[in-house]
Parts: structure tokens; sequence; C-alpha cells
């Protein structure tokens, strides 16, 4: 019994140490993880729009599965759309966009993270299929040989936009972030 107690206390003692540890790292890094992913998030809105000015833009209220919602506007006070942060989850991970709507269409999508159990076919996906300033978009045809390149679509679009991928329920998420975003910005 003595025996049982003092290896209940070792291993009590050990996980004690082990979160205090945990806590400890948490706490001196916290600051640092925010600002790289405002750094990130800062970097990405200037890639869709070179002239946004983070003086004069302003956040808007957010809900559901956006995280922050966007004004965006230039050094000169011209309006250059809205950009949405949005974030959601599945069983198989989660993702996290950048979403530049600009006159009630999708202008472009950049993905922030993408912890999907299949995030290459995700993002190979998302690749042709959304407009995005990293590559040219193309969208090859299911039952076509065409090929067509991305440029602003709208919520019909979006709607009926073709999931299956050898990841379908992450192009699905990703899908149904972006027609939050647009169902939102109307």
């Amino acid at each position: 019994m003595k025996k049982n107690l003092l290896i209940a206390s070792i291993l009590g003692s050990i996980c004690l140490v082990c979160a205090l540890l945990i806590a400890l790292i948490d706490i001196a890094t916290k600051n640092k993880i925010e600002q790289n992913t405002r750094e990130t998030e800062l970097a990405t809105i200037k890639e869709i729009f070179e002239n946004y000015d983070d003086e004069k833009s302003e956040e808007l209220e957010a809900k559901g599965n956006i995280i922050k919602k966007l004004k965006a506007y230039d050094k000169d006070s011209n309006e250059l759309g809205y950009l949405y942060n949005v974030s959601g989850k599945n069983a198989y991970g989660s993702i996290s966009l950048m979403i530049a709507i600009v006159d009630d269409e999708l202008y472009q999508v950049e993905i922030l993270e993408n912890t999907q159990s299949f995030a290459s076919t995700v993002y190979s996906y998302f690749k042709t299929t959304y407009p995005s300033s990293k590559d040219t978009a193309v969208h090859v045809g299911a039952y076509s040989s065409t090929d067509v390149t991305i440029g602003s679509l709208t919520v019909g679009e979006v709607e009926n936009i073709d999931v299956s991928c050898g990841a379908t329920y992450g192009a699905k998420l990703i899908r149904d972030l972006v027609l939050e975003a647009l169902e939102d910005e109307r």
C-alpha cells in the first residue's frame, strides 16, 4: 500500500511540474503568437488589396464563423471592399480563410491556416476553384474539357461549386465559409 502511494505521489508530482511548465511556456509565447498572427493577417490583406490602409479601415461586428470583419479603405479613404477572417472546423481539422468581397462578389480568398487531415488535397482543390493571389486559379470542369480562369464569383456561382474531390469535407467547409461571408456582406 505504501509503495502504491509513493508511486502515485511521484506521478502526481511529475504531472504538476509538467502542467506548470506548459503554463509558463504558454505565458511566455502568447504575445509573440498573437503578434505573428496579426503580421500574417496584415500581409495577407496587403496581398489582396495593395493600397490597404490599416488606420483608415474599420472593424465591423462579426458573428458566427466570422472572426473579424473589416471595411477596407486605402490611404485616400476610397473603399476597397470588405475583408472577412473566417474559421471553421470539421472532424478532419480546421481551416481559416481571409475572404475579400468587392461589389457583392467574391473577389479573392486566401488560406491563413489549414489543419485538415488531407491538407494538400484541400489546398489543391482550393487553388483550382477560388480566386487567389498566390496562384492563377483555373477551374477544370468535371464534365468539360475547357479551362476557365476564375475571376470574381457571385453567390450563385459559389453555391454551385462542385466539392467532389479527395477531401470533400474540407472542400464543403471552404465553400460554406465563403458563402457565410458572402451572405453576411449582402
